[in-house]
C-alpha cells in the first residue's frame, strides 16, 4: 500500500467517522425532542360540582410556581361569571358549567400537577376528582374538529397525507354546503390525525347524541379519507377554540 492509497483510506475513514457521529447526534437530538414534555401531552379535567354522591371538592387551589395562590377555583352558586385569569387561557373553560380542562405535564406520584395557563405554568394538588387523560384520548373521546368557514371557502388549515408538512403533498379542502366535520383519530405531538364524519349516519334527532350512537357514526365513517393537520406550533394552538366541538352537547 503506497502513501497516496494510505492517505485516501485514512480520509475515507475520517469521513465515515464524522458521518456516523453526526447521525448519532441527530438521532439523539430527535429522541430528546420526542421525549421532551412540553405540557401538551396530557389533559387534566376538573369539575366543581357539590351535588350528588360524586361531588367534587368545594375548592381547587391553582398556585404559582413559587407556591403563592393564583386562583381559588370553586363552586359559587351566585357567582357564575367568567374569570379573566382563566378565560381564553386554558383548553376547556365552561365557566357556567363549572368544568375546566388544562393541558398538563405527565403527573408524578406525590407531586402537584403542572398545568398550562396561557404561556405560564401553574400547579394543582393531585386529587381523585381530577381526571388525567392523554391529549389524544381526551380529544378522541369528547371532541370533533369542525373547521369554520362559508360554503366554497378554503378551510383554514392545510391538510397532509402524513404528519409532515410537505408542500408537494399539501391538500386544500373547500367548505361544503353542510359544513365539514372530522373525527379526531390520533394526536402525535404537534400533529393531529383526522377523518371526515359521515353525517348521513347521524341520528335524525335534535337530542344529545349518546356515546353508543357516536360509535356507530365512527364505524360508518371509517371509509372516509384520513388527513393530518398541524394543530399547534409550540405553545400556539392553530385551531380556533370553537372549532373543537364537544360531542355530547345539543
Amino acid at each position: 500500500m503506497n502513501k497516496i492509497t494510505t492517505t485516501l483510506l485514512l480520509g475515507l475513514l475520517t469521513l465515515l467517522y464524522i458521518s456516523c457521529s453526526s447521525t448519532k447526534q441527530e438521532q439523539s437530538n430527535s429522541q430528546q425532542t420526542m421525549n421532551e414534555d412540553d405540557g401538551y401531552t396530557f389533559v387534566a379535567t376538573l369539575f366543581c360540582s357539590t351535588d350528588g354522591p360524586n361531588s367534587s371538592p368545594a375548592h381547587y387551589y391553582l398556585k404559582n410556581p413559587d407556591g403563592t395562590l393564583y386562583l381559588d377555583i370553586h363552586n359559587e352558586e351566585n357567582d357564575l361569571s367568567r374569570d379573566p385569569l382563566l378565560d381564553g387561557k386554558i383548553f376547556v373553560y365552561y365557566w357556567n358549567g363549572l368544568s375546566y380542562a388544562f393541558f398538563c405535564k405527565r403527573p408524578e406520584a406525590g407531586k402537584p400537577i403542572e398545568v398550562r395557563v396561557g404561556d405560564e405554568w401553574k400547579t394543582l394538588e393531585s386529587s381523585a376528582h381530577i381526571q388525567i387523560d392523554s391529549t389524544g384520548k381526551f380529544l378522541q373521546q369528547y371532541y370533533t374538529y369542525v373547521p369554520r368557514g362559508e360554503e366554497g371557502e378554503r378551510l383554514p388549515l392545510d391538510f397532509y397525507p402524513s404528519p409532515k408538512a410537505d408542500p408537494a403533498k399539501k391538500i386544500t379542502l373547500i367548505q361544503d354546503s353542510f359544513g365539514r366535520g372530522f373525527f379526531i383519530r390520533d394526536v402525535q405531538g404537534e400533529w393531529m390525525k383526522i377523518q371526515g364524519i359521515d353525517y348521513n349516519a347521524l341520528p335524525d334527532s335534535e337530542e344529545v347524541i349518546e356515546e353508543e350512537e357516536w360509535a356507530k357514526v365512527s364505524k360508518a365513517s371509517e371509509g372516509n379519507p384520513i388527513y393530518w393537520i398541524h394543530w399547534r406550533e409550540g405553545s400556539k394552538i392553530l385551531i380556533y377554540p370553537n372549532e373543537f366541538v364537544y360531542k355530547y352537547s345539543v
